[in-house]
């Protein structure tokens, strides 16, 4: 049976999760995602014990709104689209922003609003998709108009900020589930945005009861369709505590942010040009400091602790290689480079096997 085709009532959620998890248990143990295989299981025997047959209705979601029709947003709306799990994606955007027009004129998006509020009237899925400083106030403006069983979540790169948000700002029957979804560009904008942009990645899910919402049947539904809705895009779920997220997301995604900018400040700042020399080496390792300005000061302003703290690890590397070379301690450098060269290629054949 299609998942497109199926959608529950409130007593009937969980199910969500036995069709989600369904194909990865029938998969090698040893291919799937260490964060993930245990948990499945759980799911799977959760919503199996709670099965009851659902009703039938054409999409998955009746109507969703994303608000924030960017990069990731406008490709959630394609891929909503593209696979048939949406009757109609709402896009709210600012007034002074194409954004909203190129997500329309892609096919992205089916109706267009400037008011948060207005939009989220109907829906049975919200998404913010908007940089994260932009979620109090969206909070506010939607609280009062999402109904008691619309799903609200995010795309955003930081979870413990955007739970404590949720639970602050949402009425406390809202239904919120925190997402990340570990894809995207450097580029922005809706003009860049594909349908198959999640396919193959991994979303972290961040349940109610770890950024401190508290939990029930209810949200633990919720959880469970959040979950269905990024696997049926193609990715891989992984679920952990808000805090986990924060600090194993700094190491590998926003160090390696402001790492890429600090290179392209210390190569270029000085000699003009050393650009000039500037091969597939720099361009490739810098990538990521092409990204929007905006977007990134709102991660390390509300990832402070797990940045400052992944910055002070990636120091600690860099002196003892300044250290060992200093010294003339060629065997300490090579030795840092070994462990750097056979630590990637692990991680590069652990995630072939998933």
């Amino acid at each position: 049976m299609a998942l497109k085709a199926l959608k529950y009532n409130a007593q009937a959620e969980l199910p969500w999760q036995l069709h989600a998890v369904s194909n990865d248990l029938h998969r090698p143990p040893e291919t799937l995602p260490r964060c993930y295989a245990i948990g499945a299981l759980t799911r799977f025997v959760t919503a199996a014990a709670s099965f009851t047959l659902p009703a039938m209705s054409e999409f998955l979601f009746k109507r969703v709104t994303i608000i924030g029709p960017g990069l990731l947003g406008a490709s959630l709306g394609l891929a909503l689209k593209g696979r048939g799990l949406a009757g109609h994606v709402a896009g709210v955007g600012r007034k002074d922003s194409p954004s909203l027009a190129v997500a329309l004129q892609r096919g992205a998006v089916d109706t267009c609003f400037t008011d948060p509020g207005e939009a989220v009237q109907g829906s049975d899925l919200v998404v913010l998709a908007t940089a994260l400083g932009l979620f109090p106030d969206i909070f506010q403006r939607i609280t009062g108009n999402i109904g008691r069983e619309t799903l609200v979540t995010d795309v955003g790169s930081t979870k413990q900020q955007v739970m404590r948000w949720a639970a602050e700002l949402l009425r406390p029957e809202a239904l919120f589930v925190g997402s990340h979804p570990m894809a995207g560009s450097e580029k922005r904008g809706p003009e860049f945005a594909r349908a198959d942009l999640f396919q193959n990645a991994v979303c972290v899910i961040c349940s109610p009861e770890h950024g401190g919402a508290g939990a029930d049947s209810r949200r633990a539904a919720a959880v469970g369709r959040i979950d269905a809705l990024w696997q049926s895009l193609g990715m891989r779920t992984c679920h952990m505590s808000a805090e986990m997220h924060d600090q194993r997301v700094a190491l590998v995604s926003h160090l390696p942010h402001a790492a890429a900018a600090g290179l392209v400040l210390a190569a270029l700042s000085g000699d003009g040009h050393a650009a000039d020399l500037a091969a597939t080496g720099f361009l490739d390792t810098t990538r990521v400091a092409s990204g929007d300005v905006d977007v990134w000061t709102d991660i390390f302003q509300t990832n402070r602790p797990a940045v400052v703290d992944a910055l002070d690890q990636f120091t600690d590397q860099l002196n003892a290689l300044r250290s060992a070379m200093a010294r003339g301690d060629e065997r300490a450098v090579r030795e840092f480079l070994q462990s750097a060269a056979a630590m990637r290629q692990a991680m590069l054949r652990a995630r072939a096997g998933a």
